[in-house]
């Protein structure tokens, strides 16, 4: 597609809650794209961050076109020593998105975690210039992990995760005991992300698929879920 950089991608998301992850993975399996898994499962853990008016999801909600999320991410227990972390700026252009991820340093994640604590560990990472900028006017205000599945087709155009297990927790401002959670086991997520020149490709796979293509933000879910908007 002309007028979007090379680094932009396709994603379109299927919220499933009429099937089990079971049936999910078996559709999947059997699908005639013959997809195959591209790397071993795990959990995935964000902190999502936005401004203190939630400008990112109001944008989301509004259905704005062009709208940004942030979010510090990392893989394995949520709690604990966390190693390796990225701060990552998702844009979206309508059902095409792209990121920028930057490292971010070692940091421990409790449950007596704080806004400030979160913020003392974004601004003592090296973060390029326009992140740095961001963080200055966001705060967290919301956790959440999944169980993530990958997995590629064939002939390798077209990618697809599944993400199950879906946990929320509200940021608090201050010190957060991370003791209230909401967790969303009858909702599946499965996401295609393929780039326009396999739109085709795409289109076919989303037709084999038994389930109805939808708008899904984990963020705007999670949110709401937890009552914070």
């Amino acid at each position: 597609m002309t007028g979007f950089p090379d680094n932009y991608r396709y994603e379109r998301k299927f919220a499933i809650v009429d099937a089990s992850i079971a049936e999910v993975e078996q559709h999947v399996r059997h699908h005639p794209a013959l997809f195959f898994p591209e790397y071993a499962p795990r959990i995935v853990n964000n902190i999502y961050l936005d401004t203190p008016d939630l400008r990112n999801y109001r944008q989301n909600v509004d259905g704005h076109s062009h709208r940004a999320k942030l979010r510090a991410r990392w893989y394995g227990p949520l709690f604990g020593a966390v190693p390796q972390a990225v701060l990552e700026q998702k844009c979206k252009r309508g059902h095409l998105g792209t990121k920028q991820s930057a490292r971010l340093a070692p940091f421990e994640f409790g449950q007596q975690a704080s806004a400030l604590g979160v913020r003392r560990w974004l601004e003592t990472s090296s973060l390029p210039e326009n992140l740095h900028h961001e963080i200055q006017s966001a705060e967290p205000t919301l956790v959440n992990l999944y169980r993530r599945q990958y997995f590629r087709s064939h002939n390798r155009q077209v990618r697809l995760t599944i993400d199950s297990a879906l946990t929320f927790f509200r940021f608090q401002r201050h010190a957060n005991s991370f003791l209230t959670r909401v967790e969303v086991r009858a909702l599946v997520v499965l996401e295609l992300k393929y780039s326009a020149a396999a739109s085709e490709e795409a289109a076919a796979v989303a037709n084999h698929l038994p389930f109805r293509m939808t708008r899904m933000s984990k963020y705007v879910f999670g949110l709401n879920a937890v009552g914070g908007q």
